[in-house]
């Protein structure tokens, strides 16, 4: 790899050049030029001592996958990537070729943290070549993304887990993923690979075509997931599971706006590779949930259940051309095809199952039994759903796109399953057009700008969450983001405490900062603590909760990354002051 070149740096202080050799303080910010390799080269050369700052609308080529270990960081140290913020196009990061000219596999393979935040990052090199996914977690690490988009999320996993990394903690908020999966057929991967989470918080981001899995966790182990926080999220598209893993130990899903998940149909007889089919339910439903087993031995959870499944204030959109595919399979004489609902309750519409009769849902499903029994799964609550709204969406390219992407479901279950057709030239595909938003010239991806268009008009459901806001993802949504960012600790203790009555904005609110605009990233924290602003900043005290002042930094910006690594685990006072006087105050977790 090429030495670093033309790399402007800006320290706390003072604006200077940096020559290889030169070393930088954890509060100096990078700023890296555009160009094929240059991103590698910065990173070659100055490891986790900087944050990585790339300029809005340039693109930085990467000639291979960025791998961010102790080797190349430092022990104990991630990489930090901020792009400049913009109403345009993004930094754009794009997968690198391997030595055949073929896409790199992933854009970064991880064994330390990784923050990225505010970047576009492309699965598709120059040629339009896809590579496997975006970012290949190898060990227990701590990943952040916030305000990214990702266009193409690859044609495997977007985010491939190891077993080696079961427990890692994955915060992703306030951003947009395109088109992962191959487009072969429904097993095509999906977001998240097969691995457990130690903390996944996945928080007002739009998934549009996203695979198989959005969480592909083994389907029935022994404790896998400790905490999964889905909420605010807006999915178009996606193949068939939002997740496999039945033995969540919380599990929290929230005010999220589905429209055509579960894309392809199942047939009845495929239900027996699941464990609820194994109870009498041949219908598979999205929502999964067993009896936890808490070793090799068959040993299981003491009952009441202390685990906690909270899906509240959720919208399954199914539309009239997907509808059209248990009913086409009726008409048609072939075996019967169901559309896999939120839940097999007496409230799913009959629509799913395409006119076949459904014996005794209740009675039968495992998930519907679990859930009625307050005396053995207290702390599990299902409720306030609803099916088959339409949002009215402002881009009519959203409907056009479901004519598409139903014709090709139809063609390719008319091989695979009907066997309609006596010759076949090739491997399956529905190919349906969710990519026209791109811009198909690889040599100008990506050609349009912004990206995709979520909101909607449809009054109902501009009211339905928990908080009486949109449903989905509140970035399509400006005014009703920032009532939901005046008060979301408010809202997310409402949330934690299983509360399925509706929180009202507005009562009990307490004090919040007078500039919404500082935000501090992650929270509970690892060695580091980003804080970012678009006010001048002056000065971060640290406190205690006994008021005990641990350090003080002066900052002189916007941006500074504060470095917690000699602190001890516990809770935290930011005590942050702007340049023109302003205090405000933040509490903070240190893991």
């Amino acid at each position: 790899m090429s030495i670093m070149k033309n790399l402007l740096i800006q320290s706390c202080i003072a604006a200077f050049f940096l020559f290889p050799g030169i070393g930088l303080s954890a509060q100096d910010t990078l700023i890296v030029e555009a160009g094929l390799g240059t991103l590698e080269s910065a990173i070659e050369t100055n490891g986790g001592d900087v944050v990585y700052k790339l300029s809005a609308g340039a693109r930085y080529g990467l000639e291979s996958t960025v791998e961010v270990n102790d080797l190349s960081m430092g022990e104990g140290k991630g990489l930090v990537i901020i792009g400049e913020k913009t109403g345009g196009i993004p930094p754009v990061i794009q997968v690198g070729l391997d030595g055949v000219g073929s896409a790199c596999p992933y854009l970064f393979q991880i064994f330390n943290d990784l923050t990225l935040k505010n970047v576009f990052l492309s699965a598709q090199d120059n040629s339009g070549t896809v590579g496997a996914g975006v970012i290949r977690i190898n060990d227990k690490v701590r990943l952040v993304l916030d305000n990214c988009t990702i266009d193409p999320a690859g044609i495997n996993t977007t985010f491939k887990g190891e077993e080696s990394a079961d427990f890692t903690v994955f915060y992703m908020t306030n951003s947009l993923i395109m088109n992962n999966g191959d487009m072969k057929g429904p097993d095509d991967s999906g977001w998240l690979g097969s691995m457990a989470w130690d903390t996944l918080w996945v928080e007002n981001n739009t998934f549009v075509s996203s695979g198989q899995d959005f969480i592909g966790t083994a389907p029935h182990n022994m404790p896998n997931n400790k905490f999964i926080w889905i909420n605010h999220n807006t999915f178009l598209w996606h193949d068939v599971w939002i997740k496999r893993s039945y033995t969540d130990q919380n599990f929290y899903f929230t005010n999220n706006l589905m429209h055509d998940v579960s894309i392809f149909a199942h047939l009845y007889d495929w239900g027996q590779f699941w464990p609820d089919y194994k109870q009498g339910n041949q219908m598979l439903s999205l929502v999964c949930i067993d009896t936890l087993e808490l070793d090799s031995a068959g040993t299981y959870e003491t009952l009441p259940s202390e685990r906690r499944f909270f899906w509240e204030y959720n919208l399954q959109y199914n539309s009239p051309q997907l509808l059209e595919l248990p009913r086409h399979a009726a008409d048609s004489g072939y075996d019967p095809l169901y559309l896999i609902p939120m839940l097999w309750e007496e409230d799913t519409p009959l629509g799913y199952t395409g006119g076949v009769e459904v014996v005794s849902p209740s009675d039968s499903s495992r998930e519907n039994r679990i859930l009625a029994d307050d005396a053995n799964w207290p702390h599990m609550k299902y409720g306030n759903n609803w099916y088959d709204l339409d949002p009215l969406y402002t881009d009519l390219q959203i409907y056009s796109t479901n004519d598409s992407m139903i014709q090709n479901i139809l063609g390719w279950y008319g091989f695979v399953i009907w066997r309609e057709h006596t010759s076949f030239d090739g491997t399956p595909s529905y190919n349906y057009e969710v990519d026209r938003w791109a811009g198909k010239d690889p040599e100008l991806f990506p050609a349009v700008w912004p990206r995709f268009d979520g909101s909607y008009t449809n009054t109902e459901l501009l009211t339905a969450s928990i908080e009486g806001l949109p449903l989905g993802d509140l970035n399509w949504f400006p005014d009703a983001k920032t009532k939901w960012m005046a008060e979301k600790e408010q809202i997310k203790d409402h949330i934690l405490d299983l509360n399925e009555e509706k929180y009202r904005l507005g009562v009990g609110r307490k004090e919040v900062p007078k500039l919404a605009s500082i935000s501090i990233y992650p929270n509970p924290a690892g060695n580091v603590v980003h804080i970012d602003s678009n006010t001048e900043l002056k000065t971060v005290r640290v406190l205690d909760i006994t008021g005990k002042l641990h350090k003080e930094i002066r900052i002189n910006g916007g941006f500074s990354v504060l470095d917690v690594s000699d602190m001890n685990k516990g809770i935290y006072v930011l005590q942050i002051k702007t340049i023109s006087g302003e205090a405000h105050s933040f509490k903070i977790i240190k893991d």
